[in-house]
Order: C-alpha cells, then sequence, then structure tokens
C-alpha cells in the first residue's frame, strides 16, 4: 500500500502550528507565526493591550491637532476676488446700502441694478427688500434705512432697457 498524503508531506506538517494534537498538547507555531495568514492575529492580539490604545488615540490627537494648526495658522485659505454673491447676510445689507448710498449721488437706476444684480440671481427689488428687513432687525440708523427704502423705490419702479439686437 502506498504511503497516504500525509505521510508523504513529512512529520513536520502532520498538525496545523498553533493548534492543539491529540494529546491536548498545543503544537508551536515555529517558522509559520511569520506567515501572511498568522501575521493578522498577531497584530490583533498586540493592539489590544490599553497601551497601544493610548499610543493610538494619542497619534490621532496629535495628527489633529498638527492639521488644525497648518490650516489655520500656517497655511489658511485666503479668499481674493470674491464676488458680492458670497458674502454674509451682514456685509450684503452694508454692500446694498453701499449702493443705496451711491444711487442718492447718482440717482441712476441702471447703475444701481446692475451693481445690485452681483449678489445674486433674484431681482434687485427682492434683495433690496432682504437687505431693508435685516437693517430694519438689526437697528441699523434711521438715514440708513431711508437710503435703502430711497433704493428699494427706485428698484420697483425700474425697467430695463432693452438691449438692442444687431
Amino acid at each position: 500500500m502506498p504511503p497516504s498524503g500525509q505521510a508523504r508531506r513529512g512529520e513536520a506538517f502532520r498538525i496545523p502550528p498553533g493548534s492543539k494534537d491529540s494529546n491536548g498538547k498545543e503544537e508551536s507555531s515555529g517558522a509559520a507565526g511569520s506567515l501572511p495568514g498568522y501575521f493578522i492575529p498577531i497584530i490583533f492580539n498586540s493592539l489590544m493591550k490599553s497601551s497601544n490604545w493610548i499610543t493610538i488615540i494619542a497619534a490621532i490627537i496629535i495628527g489633529i491637532g498638527i492639521g488644525l494648526t497648518y490650516g489655520w495658522v500656517i497655511n489658511p485659505v485666503v479668499y481674493t476676488d470674491v464676488t458680492p454673491d458670497a458674502l454674509r447676510a451682514d456685509y450684503r445689507a452694508d454692500y446694498v446700502l453701499m449702493v443705496a448710498e451711491a444711487y442718492q449721488g447718482e440717482q441712476d437706476s441702471e447703475t444701481a441694478a446692475r451693481r445690485i444684480a452681483m449678489i445674486g440671481s433674484e431681482s434687485p427689488d427682492l434683495i433690496v427688500t432682504s437687505s431693508l428687513d435685516y437693517a430694519i432687525a438689526n437697528n441699523f440708523s434711521q438715514n440708513e434705512i431711508l437710503l435703502l427704502q430711497g433704493l428699494l423705490t427706485a428698484m420697483q419702479t425700474y425697467q430695463p432697457q432693452p438691449v438692442n439686437a444687431p
């Protein structure tokens, strides 16, 4: 009778490394402990130690701190040439107030409408209305509110001139 496959492979591979034989004795892993299939449990077991968890958490906190320092202090985002549509509500109201002040001096509805159109896609009278509401809610001076009301009246009555097609 020919020897079985297990006998042909040799004595060293009879029992898988790290398992127990029929007597309950644990076999050492030997060189098989460094095989890829046995590497993951070794890492998992070493990560379960509390000192390693502390090290991992400390590394994450340090990494976040370095990232925030770099992003906020060393190389922060610098906005240049930003259009007025990216402004916060308070700055939008200030911008519309500046347009209202310019309108009071120029009395040019066309220019005022073009300046207001840079803020957003709504109609100029809606933009001035929202700025006027913001001004009233945030205690702008009476003179500033009157300027905004004058601009609102101009934008409500403004009729854009048709563009001459060639």
